[in-house]
């Protein structure tokens, strides 16, 4: 039901945003990349790692590990918007028309992710997520047969 006419390219729109969700992850977690040594990156990496914010509940956790639990939520964010997707691509009980405004609300959610990666100047998101946007607003006419 998933590559059936009319929910192929809103399934590989979905398809595409887990396959970006993965990229985020192993971007974040690769090897440290050729400007290690660079002394001002040390610097940086040494303050963002020894400030820590104490934001309640007696936690204070570095500027480090705000960075990653906003990575992880970015992941398992993207992750289930294609899954998400997925899911309702499958099931014969949703209807074109329900498919096609599930279809918008992904692309404007995710132009809106673009938006915020055009803004801040982040190749990598900017450009896979344009490229996930993309499908999901072709789609949002392809569903609708």
């Amino acid at each position: 039901m998933i590559w059936s006419k009319g929910r192929r390219l809103f399934s590989a729109a979905c398809v595409a945003v887990i396959l970006v969700s993965a990229a985020h992850t192993i971007g974040h977690m690769a090897p440290p990349s050729s400007f290690e040594s660079d002394p001002e990156f040390v610097k940086l990496e040494t303050a963002i790692d020894g400030f820590h914010a104490p934001l309640g509940m007696g936690m204070t956790p570095s500027f480090r590990d705000i960075h990653m639990g906003l990575v992880f939520t970015m992941t398992a964010s993207l992750l289930s918007i294609g899954i998400l997707g997925l899911v309702f691509a499958a099931d014969r009980a949703v209807s074109a028309p329900q498919l096609t405004k599930l279809a918008a609300v992904f692309a404007v959610t995710s132009a809106g992710m673009t938006g915020i990666y055009w803004f801040y100047r982040i190749p990598p998101p900017l450009v896979s997520l344009a490229f996930v946007t993309l499908l999901y607003a072709v789609s949002i006419r392809t569903t609708r047969t």
